[in-house]
């Protein structure tokens, strides 16, 4: 707890106050990576809700976010006991040959928005040296499932993670990363001592946008009792050994999908296989800390809605019209979507900071890394290449989805430009846009692709950009105080 002494002061930033925008997490995370200190409030108190924040930042800090149109209510109380303090995350996100573009891209696109920088990795630099200075391993889906050194041709990477939450790190998974982080399967890690339903033929289950219900805890903060996520062939536990916890369960169907991978999940399968097993799982014992997604929290709205449009929407075209299509499409929350906050609150509980592994200070400046405008250029490429909608109302409507990504991206170009221009202030985040910069820029949308999935990744890439941008932003509004 600071001192009275200290020039830098407390406040309080609610996520009511500020509309539930995850512009909260972001500056908060910003802060911390800045050098600040954040604390979440675990229990309602005092006008605070539970998942609030108590954060301690110098004036010239508290000024720039009020200039960023962040809400902050100064505290002269001092910060509450049970309030957890926070450690600065500092994340490896796994994005080797079993995890390439686009599927890192999801959580790149989901922590980027959080605020929380990453630096990607591969097999062969997790074999060697990616973890020394890191405290959160974060594995998408992908292939993981086989092993990361047999998956990468990469001999002591599986070794180096183990290593890596025995020494105190801890882990994210989501489907193939809760897959490795499960037991039952050589080269797994045995986090979590649960073996699932089909671990080698993954593909028996499917693809559908369900819902899970959340159970008490630190997880739960903040969100409602349910919440829809996607779904892609993601483990189904039942049996659970001991030191492993449920966080949430399958609760709901609620839409098939067939985006990307045509493989819908049925109904009454997922009543059948799914329906009230463990959905998230929390391990904590002998072989480390891990959260386990098996649905994909990191996908949120952007893979539901273009898996709505490739069903929900073509079908109630005809009924509803295009107006009302068009607003459904026109209000999934790409960048805000609600079960980001599963993420978060992922991150939040492995590092706390009195057990979280510590991790030495990010470097002061990159000096040799050029920053260029690459991913924006790979985005207008991928604009151009949009196939004939043809014409109608589902045409139409089409059309006015690539129309408004194009908009969006336009608008966002300039600000991107200013910060590359002038990176000061901005070092937390070079390594992730120089990553991005190589793989968006040598990424093809398969001409096989469908409509939807062509339209999902070109708004990926722009919400990509966006999501970068506006975390420079803070950095330099905050780096400037």
């Amino acid at each position: 707890m600071p001192s009275s002494g200290t020039a830098r002061r407390i406040a309080r930033i609610g996520w009511r106050a500020n509309g539930d925008s995850f512009d909260v997490a972001l500056v908060v995370n910003r802060l911390l990576a800045a050098g600040g200190r954040a604390w979440r409030v675990v229990r309602s108190v005092d006008g605070a809700d539970a998942g609030d924040y108590v954060v301690e930042a110098s004036p010239g800090q508290f000024d720039a976010l009020a200039h960023l149109r962040v809400a902050l209510e100064s505290s002269h109380a001092p910060v509450p006991d049970d309030a957890v303090p926070l450690a600065r995350p500092a994340v490896r996100l796994f994005a080797g040959t079993a995890s390439k573009y686009p599927y890192f891209a999801y959580y790149a696109l989901c922590l980027l928005r959080l605020g929380i920088d990453y630096v990607a990795c591969d097999g062969a630099s997790l074999a060697q040296s990616a973890l020394d200075d890191a405290n959160l391993l974060i594995l998408p889906g992908g292939f993981a499932t086989w092993g990361i050194d047999a998956a990468e041709d990469a001999p002591g990477a599986d070794a180096r993670v183990r290593a890596f939450l025995a020494d105190g790190g801890a882990a994210i998974g989501s489907c193939g990363g809760a897959f490795y982080f499960s037991a039952g399967r050589p080269a797994w890690t045995g986090t979590a001592n649960a073996n699932p339903l089909y671990t080698h033929e993954y593909l028996q289950s499917g693809v559908a946008i369900v819902s899970i219900a959340l159970r008490e805890g630190s997880l739960a903060l903040g969100c409602p009792p349910t919440i829809d996520v996607p779904y892609y062939h993601g483990p189904i536990y039942d049996v659970l050994g001991e030191g492993v916890d449920v966080a949430a369960t399958y609760h709901a169907f609620v839409l098939p999908g067939r985006l990307a991978i045509d493989n819908p999940l049925g109904r009454d399968q997922f009543e059948r296989e799914m329906q009230g097993k463990p959905a998230i799982l929390l391990a904590n014992g002998a072989r480390g800390r891990a959260v386990l997604f098996s649905p994909h929290p990191e996908m949120g709205d952007l893979i539901r809605k273009y898996i709505a449009l490739d069903g929900y929407v073509r079908h109630y075209l005809p009924i509803r019209g295009a107006q009302t299509m068009r607003d459904t499409l026109r209000h999934y929350r790409v960048t805000d979507a609600p079960s980001f906050r599963l993420v978060l609150n992922a991150v939040h509980s492995l590092l706390d900071e009195r057990l979280a592994r510590h991790v030495p200070d990010r470097p002061a400046a990159l000096h040799d890394v050029e920053l260029s405008l690459r991913p924006v250029e790979a985005c207008r490429r991928t604009l151009d290449a949009l196939p004939d909608f043809g014409g109608g109302d589902e045409g139409d409507l089409l059309r006015d989805v690539a129309a408004r990504i194009a908009a969006r991206l336009e608008t966002i170009s300039p600000r991107l430009a200013a910060a590359i221009a002038s990176p000061r202030g901005i070092e937390g985040l070079v390594l992730s846009w120089k990553h991005l910069s190589t793989t968006m820029a040598e990424h093809r949308v398969s001409s096989d692709a469908t409509v939807a999935q062509r339209l999902m990744e070109t708004d990926l890439a722009v919400s990509l950009v966006e999501c970068w941008t506006r975390a420079a932003d803070v950095d330099r509004a905050l780096g400037s105080a």
